[in-house]
């Protein structure tokens, strides 16, 4: 008879959920980078628009132009405090699910280290099971040899005594 984890079914589910985990991890870890790679454009594209306002600065500037140039960058600074708010959240988002893909991998182990085990007693109990037929075997094999022995013998002294 093949072993059988008795808990097979949950072990399977575990795993699943484990999976699960993991692609809440991996997708919880793309939407982190795609935040730090924003935050890097926008900060660029406030670097050179810093360094364009303050050549035309240097040339000359008109009010309005000055003051779209401000408002512009104002926007884009606000944009950016915000692309740093997002990456927060989503930094302590791939921590949780972390922490999941932790917790979920740690059952899976536990349930495989029961399993191992699990198989382990029943080849022991498989090897217990197959020494009691051979020790069996072993004795009935003696006992049939000593009865042997014993019906020569008896047969033996019986015909001594009626010859005698």
């Amino acid at each position: 008879m093949p072993f059988k984890f008795r808990l097979k079914s949950l072990m399977r589910h575990r795993e699943f959920i484990f999976r699960e985990a993991q692609a809440a991890m991996g997708a919880a870890v793309s939407l982190k980078m795609r935040i730090q790679s924003s935050i890097e454009r926008l900060s660029e594209t406030i670097r050179q628009e810093t360094e364009q306002f303050e050549q035309e600065q240097e040339n000359g500037i008109g009010t309005p132009r000055y003051l779209y140039f401000k408002a512009h960058l104002s926007i884009l600074e606000r944009e950016l405090l915000l692309l740093y708010r997002e990456l927060e959240k989503a930094s302590i988002e791939v921590e949780t699910r972390k922490q999941a893909v932790i917790e979920c991998d740690k059952s899976v182990k536990t349930l495989e280290n029961i399993e191992t085990r699990d198989k382990e007693l029943y080849r022991w109990a498989q090897s217990r099971k197959e020494q009691k037929k051979l020790d069996d075997v072993a004795v009935f094999r003696a006992a049939g040899t000593e009865r042997a022995v014993y019906r020569n013998r008896g047969s033996g002294e019986k015909e001594t005594h009626e010859r005698g």
